[in-house]
């Protein structure tokens, strides 16, 4: 969410973060992507090159709106440099700034280090980074902590996760001192008794799994990545009773991740959801192959741009490190194509046509070039 106040704090980015920032007025507005570092020493550096994009984000906007102010703009990312978050760093940081509002985003793949200046935001690499095939999140729960981590091919970090209990005491509201609820909840020998005294404690189990849904249900809204729960065996069964997630996988982590390290916590998720991203690439190609030639799936650029902007896209299939240089009139989804990048109004098609159909509610993937179903970039499947 875009913060109307003049103070930062850095958040995770989540989808519906971009709508907001294309629907961020006019400018002037600064975009600043920052790639960063998850371990010390490594994140020392960053502070430092932040410090320099800072200093290349003020010549351009004494260069390009010289009536404005240029440090009292910059003036809440500034305060971002001597902050602890450096220490606390995913693998890129993308900010954003106007005369009235600021956000913040750690992202868990590496981004291109760049300044922006014009009059929209520059959201591209959020965009790849949306699109990209390997997002996903781990709910971690234990009896004494809830822990949400969001990852990438590249790792996973945890993220604060607002609105939801901490420990099983919170959920039920027992105070940290009450020593007869740590005798016989804390050691959780007990949930796992024969008769009464199990049914009363899965009803309490219950009760901590449906605040914890409540909270991960208002933090996701529209995100529709993979979920994986980690958490002992015996949970699993009682938390997808409540879940209202849809994209809570069926296979999660079994056992106590209360102390796991977000290193521990990729090594065992990856495998699972690298599988699940590839059978949903898989099905997508095959249901394109299968349309292909009945009028509701298209190879063609100009026809799927057309498409795109009038939300007829249900999934759209991108050729991975491809690029198709123009400009694209985001009303008519008319385009003019171009050899190269030949001017700064460029830019690359394919990313434009994948935000159209983003904003709309269509799919959006990444495939391999071997895995394309056609031999040009790009390829759609729509709804009608």
């Amino acid at each position: 969410m875009i913060q109307s106040s003049r103070t930062t704090s850095i958040q995770s980015f989540r989808s519906e973060a971009l709508a907001d920032l294309l629907a961020d007025g006019t400018g002037p507005r600064l975009s600043i992507y920052l790639p960063t570092h998850r371990r010390h020493p490594d994140w020392k550096q960053d502070p430092v090159r932040f410090r320099a994009l800072l200093q290349r984000a003020r010549e351009l906007l004494a260069a390009t709106y010289k009536s404005r102010d240029a440090e009292a703009f910059l003036e809440p990312l500034r305060e971002l440099e001597g902050q602890r978050h450096w220490e606390h760093s995913l693998d890129g940081l993308a900010l954003f700034c106007s005369e009235d509002s600021t956000a913040a985003y750690r992202l868990p793949i590496p981004v291109p280090e760049l300044v922006v200046v014009a009059e929209t935001y520059h959201t591209k690499p959020l965009l790849r980074f949306l699109r990209s095939n390997g997002r996903y999140l781990v709910l971690s729960v234990s009896q004494n902590q809830v822990t949400l981590y969001e990852g990438s091919p590249f790792g996973a970090g945890p993220v604060n996760l607002e609105g939801a209990p901490k420990n099983l005491r919170e959920a039920l509201g027992v105070p940290d001192h009450d020593r007869i609820f740590e005798s016989q909840y804390v050691r959780g020998a007990m949930f796992h008794g024969q008769g009464p005294g199990k049914e009363i404690r899965k009803e309490e189990l219950l009760h901590f799994f449906r605040e914890i849904d409540r909270g991960l249900h208002e933090y996701l809204r529209e995100e529709r990545v993979p979920l994986l729960l980690a958490a002992v065996k015996y949970y699993h069964p009682i938390y997808k009773s409540v879940n209202r997630y849809p994209e809570l996988l069926a296979e999660g982590l079994a056992g106590n991740y209360e102390r796991a390290s977000a290193d521990k916590i990729h090594a065992d998720a990856w495998p699972i959801v690298s599988r699940v991203f590839d059978a949903r690439v898989g099905t997508w190609v095959d249901r394109y192959r299968q349309r292909a030639g009945t009028g509701i799936a298209s190879e063609r650029l100009e026809e799927i741009a057309i498409a795109a902007v009038t939300g007829r896209v249900r999934c759209l299939l991108v050729a991975e490190e491809e690029s198709v240089w123009g400009i694209l009139d985001r009303k008519t989804g008319a385009i003019e194509r171009h050899e190269g990048r030949k001017g700064s109004e460029d830019a690359d098609l394919l990313d434009d046509i994948a935000e159209e159909v983003f904003k709309r509610g269509g799919e959006v993937y990444v495939v391999p070039r071997a895995a394309m179903p056609v031999a040009g970039p790009i390829a759609a499947i729509y709804r009608f």
